[in-house]
């Protein structure tokens, strides 16, 4: 678990799940907006990126972390967690896609700290950046389904027992008396009056045959099959992204 992750669920015990691996990525520093336009790829001089790794999307709880590592291994050089609890703010807020490419994206990476950066992030092939947004929207459905359904068990918990008891007394007339009828086991008294011979009941069933086999094609022996087997921009001393103040500022 990043160092990000440990500060958020420092009191859960919360599990990863990788969402999508990516081989191959691509990190360049990215300039600040030209204009309300969006961010332009053109600009990050596409040919000499900043960093070459592997990108992972890992679910930690309600959010959703892009972190890109060494090729070879190693600890993550950055981390863009997408958050997708209550209040979270939308996916295009951190996730930026440039506007004269689909394989490329602006991050709002943090560290442990609380500092953000804005890195530029592509991809070599379309498929590999068709897959990243997919997974970033399924996910995000995915946390909202959850809590909307934690929503409404709340709800219901919330609301006051049904009172199922009945209201006020119940008596029942149960029939009785002497005289003849009463008196002799096995007769009852018809609608006129008169006697009605009790039915004696019906005779056992008789034991089931067992199942019929051997019929060619398939025996109650058979094992069950196996199933079939079968996603601001000063320049410091950092090569590219600025960490600045903690998210908000």
């Amino acid at each position: 678990m990043s160092a990000l992750a440990k500060a958020e669920d420092a009191d859960a015990d919360v599990a990863e799940r990788r969402h999508l691996s990516v081989a191959e990525c691509f990190l360049y520093k990215a300039p600040a907006k030209r204009s309300n336009g969006g961010h332009r790829a053109e600009d990050w001089d596409l040919g000499n990126p900043n960093f070459t790794g592997r990108l992972e999307l890992v679910g930690v709880g309600t959010t959703l972390e892009i972190r890109v590592s060494p090729a070879a291994g190693g600890p993550a050089a950055c981390c863009c967690p997408v958050r997708c609890g209550a209040g979270a703010p939308p996916t295009d807020a951190v996730v930026d896609a440039v506007v004269d490419s689909s394989r490329y994206f602006v991050l709002r990476c943090e560290d442990a700290g609380g500092r953000h950066a804005y890195v530029g992030l592509g991809f070599r092939e379309r498929e590999a950046a068709f897959d990243f947004k997919g997974c970033l929207a399924e996910f995000r459905r995915g946390a909202d389904r959850e809590r909307e359904a934690d929503a409404a068990a709340a709800a219901r918990a919330a609301e006051p027992p049904v009172d199922l008891s009945l209201r006020g007394t119940l008596s029942l007339a149960l029939g009785g008396g002497g005289g003849d009828a009463a008196a002799r086991p096995g007769r009852r008294t018809g609608a006129r009056g008169g006697a009605v011979p009790t039915l004696a009941p019906p005779p056992a069933r008789p034991a089931a045959a067992p199942p019929a086999t051997g019929l060619g094609w398939a025996t109650f022996d058979d094992p069950v099959g196996d199933p079939v087997a079968a996603r601001d921009d000063d320049d410091d001393d950092d090569t590219f992204g600025e960490f600045v103040g903690p998210p908000g500022q």
